[in-house]
């Protein structure tokens, strides 16, 4: 026999039950849903003892720039006057000297005059040799464009996760250099799309720490080249515990209250797994949005194992299917 709905083993019970409810999951209501770049060598956050929570704050960034170089121009010529780059990359003029110069790039339509002190810059967007030219002083330099090869990896230390649970993103860029700048593009499923700054470290290696809410895309951005877009799904979080002799509490935490979802409420069976043999309806938690509950009485055999189980069905596009830890009665 088995009954569904808000049960307390007694009125002093219930009221305590809902306030240990109540205190853990205020802290994730207010916890931010945005990226933090955690550096190397800082200690994992304070974990809450309440069905393995765990909560991180995340930062906001920027877009990356394209490369470039700088040339100088001064009064014996153009300094250096020969620079290479990369397709899609920029040259940089400035006029160090006491008159006034021009730049021509021969075969293009970037012309710039530059009084002293001032600067301009030209684009490059095809690979190729470009003879540039001072026509009122006779000096001229060449900007060597080679095919882009630039690339960035992004790796996730896994690909499903419960909610509340941290990720790790990670890759190495082409030039394999320190002092990069990564961009990490969020997109959460429903939600606006955010960007965090990473620096790459010895080797060109990067790496970021997020606590994506819901499924998320991630993708990182290297000057003008990305990474293929890779995406983390979420279970949401549910907890299972005997609360009386026959009584259980169930408790689903996600980014948004389950509240008026169904669960499956199963028991092993020798030869068959897990077997459905009731539903229960969670229930809102005032403010707590996102927490939902429901309480159960289930007059089973000793030994018995309990595990609810919530389908794909009922936890909505922006989640997967989820489960709980199993209870012996």
């Amino acid at each position: 026999m088995l009954e569904t709905g808000k049960f307390c083993a007694s009125e002093t019970l219930c009221e305590w039950q809902r306030k240990q409810i109540v205190r853990i999951t205020n802290y994730l209501a207010w916890a931010p849903s945005v990226p933090v770049k955690r550096d190397k060598g800082v200690p994992p956050m304070r974990k809450v003892l309440f069905a393995a929570l765990g909560f991180a704050v995340l930062a906001l960034g920027s877009t990356a720039l394209a490369g470039s170089a700088g040339v100088k121009i001064t009064s014996t010529g153009f300094d250096p006057a020969t620079v290479s780059i990369q397709s899609g990359d920029s040259v940089n003029w400035t006029n160090s000297d006491h008159v006034r110069h021009e730049v021509k790039v021969v075969g293009s339509s970037c012309t710039l005059s530059l009084e002293p002190a001032q600067s301009g810059s030209c684009a490059f967007p095809s690979a190729g040799t470009f003879a540039y030219t001072d026509p009122g002083s006779g000096f001229s330099g060449t900007v060597s464009v080679a095919p882009n090869s630039r690339s960035v990896s992004l790796t996730p230390s896994r690909t499903l996760n419960i909610f509340g649970d941290a990720v790790t993103l990670s890759g190495t860029v082409s030039s394999k250099a320190a002092g990069e700048k990564i961009t990490v593009f969020s997109r959460p499923a429903g939600l606006p799309e955010t960007q965090t700054i990473v620096t790459t470290t010895a080797g060109g290696n990067w790496s970021l720490q997020v606590q994506p809410r819901v499924k998320t895309a991630y993708q990182a951005q290297y000057d003008t080249a990305s990474s293929p877009q890779v995406t983390v799904s979420i279970r949401p979080r549910i907890t299972l515990q005997k609360v009386g002799r026959h009584q259980y509490l169930i408790v689903v935490l996600s980014a948004h209250s389950m509240a008026g979802k169904r669960v499956n409420i199963t028991r092993w069976l020798p030869g068959r797994g897990y077997v459905t043999f009731r539903t229960a309806t969670l229930q809102a938690i005032p403010r707590t949005p996102t927490t939902s509950d429901a309480y159960f009485t289930a007059f089973v055999r000793l030994g018995t194992k309990l595990r609810i189980f919530m389908p794909a069905g009922e936890v909505g596009s922006d989640y997967f299917a989820a489960h709980s830890n199993f209870v012996v009665n």
